[in-house]
């Protein structure tokens, strides 16, 4: 903890309805007093605002005001100016970040910490008892590996569907190999036959054949290879063509299927699902302002009846007699029983109560809508997208067919060529000399289907090579896969083990606090760190425990039992909130941030406590600063200085 020694200097100007003051805090503790709370919160306020703070309660009434602190040597400055609905700071505060200080140091009565463990603000216990600890880098290690994970995963699921695409090239290599041998006996049986007969014949016809004879045979034998090349060619097409076709005709009676057995989604159910959504909004946000309006009148009215030195308690001594049972109300001005006054508070308690369950029951019809018209959304968009995708299905297939007809015809007018080309040969050439043109014809028929062939073997063999290359790469997303579960299971394990030591570190502080209170009524407060089981299932999940608070009180012959926040008074979940408070401002060493600790709306807790936690909190800070009535403070020492708010 960093320490000052000299006294700290205070002006406010045009604060929250204070004109001008300047006051002086020494070290040690300030109490500041005044008439009521409205003359001593302005100045604390002012105080927090130099300082830094960011969550000062200005109300619509504020249009700017001015707060400047001088301590150390050093001035610090904060100036507000309202522009439009909000209120807008400027200036150079002894904070350039005030979060952690908002939170544990400003105890400004409506503070976070303050009303974390007594009911309201209960789902932000775990974000205050880790606010120190660097848990979201963590949680941001975590998403991120399982990105990866995910990645890895739809990685590997492309891989395994590949295995079929494996086994069909295998199968299809072993074909082309077994074909591949088989034309090559026959290609060597051609070329025997050719070699048998092509002496003879020409020994037996040389004579007689004339150089143009020669010259035709061999232009027909040329035309004969063009011709059978360019039918190979039509019937590949062909064939690649219908498997097209077919594959698109599969497709297409998956879709028409699929159309069949989906109905369409009903265009006015939908629309009174609108409807119905928006009215239910708007009826939220109704509920909402309710809501707000009532819990801050509860809260305002409260914190009047348990203060020393509001109406309540002032009109109960002049007015009340000495029952002080009937009060001045502060909003009309009337003199009524303070029971009327409590009971009314009851009927706003039930009416909160009353308006929050409408409000949970509303949230979940809005669920219940939501999650029907998005089904019912998505209902009419996958009919959408199939009936389009079954259009381009029908015209590429009426495209396709297309294409199979001319490429039948194509075939068709190619065998017919060749057939009449053969025919011509044939009447050209004597007989022997036929035999050896067709032996020719053979060799040439199984060379160039050899040909083939051995290009589609080698062309097969190269997507397997490539394929299986991929596949033996599962082996390593698979052993990555492996290093990410466990990389996500210790920063898991971390993030455990940061959140039960955040929290062994605020129940030992708790009880340091709650000790040097020395209230046996409050046997313990400790905070319990649950762990979600949803999440436990989920290796990907960041761990989302939950941060159950317990209190234990004591009985007057000793008997400790546990017992329900809402069951205590108000006085002691007030001190049960600061306990907490406390406990968090030394747990998260804000003293090394900020040498002040600021108190405010403290009249419901015994001035012997309120004195008790201000020794204890001022062994750890050079500045206390407590804002309490007259008759309040007059119970602390004499030590604690007092400040008088003009």
């Amino acid at each position: 903890m960093a320490t000052t020694n000299g006294p700290a200097r205070l002006t406010v100007a045009r604060f929250a309805g204070l004109d001008d003051a300047t006051v002086e805090f020494e070290p040690g503790v300030s109490v500041v007093t005044g008439r009521d709370a409205a003359d001593r919160t302005p100045l604390l306020w002012g105080l927090a605002a130099a300082l830094g703070s960011d969550e000062l309660p200005f109300n619509e009434g504020f249009d700017g005001g001015r707060a400047e602190l001088a301590v150390e040597s050093e001035t610090y400055t904060r100036s507000f100016v309202r522009e439009g609905d909000r209120v807008v700071a400027s200036g150079d505060p002894y904070l350039e970040d005030s979060t952690t200080a908002d939170l544990f140091a400003f105890l400004l009565g409506s503070d976070e910490a303050r009303q974390a463990v007594t009911g309201d603000q209960l789902a932000g216990l775990r974000a205050l008892v880790t606010h120190s600890v660097d848990i979201d880098a963590v949680n941001e290690e975590i998403a991120d590996l399982s990105a990866e994970r995910a990645e890895l995963d739809d990685r590997i699921a492309e891989l395994s569907t590949l295995e079929s695409e494996r086994t069909r090239l295998r199968e299809r290599r072993d074909e082309l190999d077994a074909a591949v041998e088989r034309l090559e006996a026959e290609l060597a049986d051609r070329r025997e036959t050719l070699a048998q007969i092509e002496p003879s014949a020409v020994d037996t016809d040389a004579d007689a054949r004339t150089e143009t004879d020669a010259s035709d045979a061999e232009m027909r034998a040329d035309r004969l290879r063009e011709l059978n090349t360019a039918l190979d060619d039509a019937q590949f097409e062909l064939e690649a063509e219908q498997a097209s076709l077919d594959a698109l005709d599969a497709e297409l009676d998956e879709v028409e299927s699929e159309l069949a057995s989906r109905p369409a989604a009903p265009a006015g159910e939908l629309d009174e699902l609108t409807d119905e959504l928006s009215e239910s909004r708007a009826r939220k946000r109704r509920l909402d302002a309710d809501i707000t309006d009532v819990q801050r009148t509860l809260r305002f009215n409260e914190q009047f009846l348990t203060s020393g030195t509001s109406p309540v308690a002032a009109s109960a001594g002049e007015d009340g007699g000495a029952d002080g049972d009937r009060v001045v109300c502060w909003t009309c001005g009337t003199t009524v029983p303070e029971a009327s006054i409590e009971s009314t508070l009851d009927q706003l308690r039930t009416l909160r109560d009353d308006r929050r369950e409408e409000r949970a029951e509303l949230t979940d019809r809005l669920e219940r809508l939501q999650e029907r018209r998005s089904e019912l959304e998505d209902q009419r968009r996958r009919r959408r997208d199939l009936e389009t995708r079954r259009e381009e299905l029908r015209r590429e297939r009426a495209e396709r067919r297309a294409r199979v007809e001319d490429l039948e015809a194509r075939r068709d007018d190619l065998e017919s060529d060749i057939a009449d080309l053969r025919r011509d040969a044939e009447a050209a050439e004597p007989d022997d000399r036929a035999a050896v043109l067709a032996a020719h014809r053979e060799v040439n028929r199984v060379e160039f289907e050899l040909e083939r062939r051995r290009e589609e073997r080698d062309a097969v063999v190269d997507d397997l090579d490539t394929l299986e290359a991929e596949l033996d790469r599962r082996a390593d997303l698979e052993a990555r896969q492996d290093e990410i579960d466990d990389r996500i299971s210790e920063r898991r394990g971390r993030i455990e083990r940061l959140e039960r030591a955040a929290v062994s570190a605020f129940n030992d502080r708790m009880a340091e606090v709650l000790n040097s209170l020395e209230y046996d009524p409050l046997a313990r407060i400790w905070i319990e760190r649950r762990s979600d089981g949803d999440a436990l299932d989920d290796a990907d999940a960041a761990p989302t425990g939950r941060f159950v608070p317990h209190i234990e009180r004591r009985t007057d012959d000793g008997t400790v039992y546990e017992d329900v926040i809402d069951h205590l008074p108000a006085s002691e979940r007030e001190l049960i909130g600061l306990v907490f408070a406390v406990a968090g401002y030394l747990v998260h060493e804000v003293s090394d941030d900020v040498p002040f600790f600021v108190l405010d709306s403290v009249e419901a807790i015994d001035a012997e406590l309120v004195h008790r936690l201000l020794a204890y909190v001022g062994r750890y800070t050079d500045y206390v600063v407590v804002g309490l009535s007259g008759e309040s403070a007059q119970s602390l020492p004499d030590s604690y200085r007092r400040l008088r708010a003009p």
